[in-house]
């Protein structure tokens, strides 16, 4: 049995966005979010013909569950990037944050004490 040419469009679909969202950025956030947008919609439209199928009394071709496999796992992939992309932004603020508190601290003019000393 082969997948019907609905199927096989909803899939084709997931796979270009998959590919869409691999090939992008961590650093374009908006991109980011349009793709994992899209990608959402592609999955949710198979849901929905995976459903129909259901309910009509089809049998879904194992097919569909391997191609749904392997874009998971593209998916995956790049969650797993972005996650790390993320970690090592992380990283490098807080190294940027703790240099500036450094030459904050070498390069400020001493600050005046709000408190009344013995001095007056």
């Amino acid at each position: 049995m082969s997948l019907s040419a609905e199927c096989h469009e909803l899939l084709q679909s997931l796979a270009h966005t998959t590919a869409w969202l691999s090939g992008l950025d961590g650093a374009q956030p908006e991109q980011v979010a349009r793709a994992l947008a899209e990608r959402s919609r592609a999955i949710a439209a198979i849901a929905q013909w995976i459903e129909g199928e259901h309910r009509a009394g089809r049998r879904v071709d194992l097919e569909l569950a391997e191609q749904m496999t392997a874009a998971c796992q593209s998916g995956t992939q790049f969650l797993l990037r972005l996650a790390i992309e993320r970690e090592a932004t992380r990283a490098d603020l807080v190294s940027l944050n703790r240099e500036l508190q450094i030459l904050r601290g070498l390069g400020g003019a001493p600050v005046k004490s709000q408190s009344i000393d013995c001095r007056g």
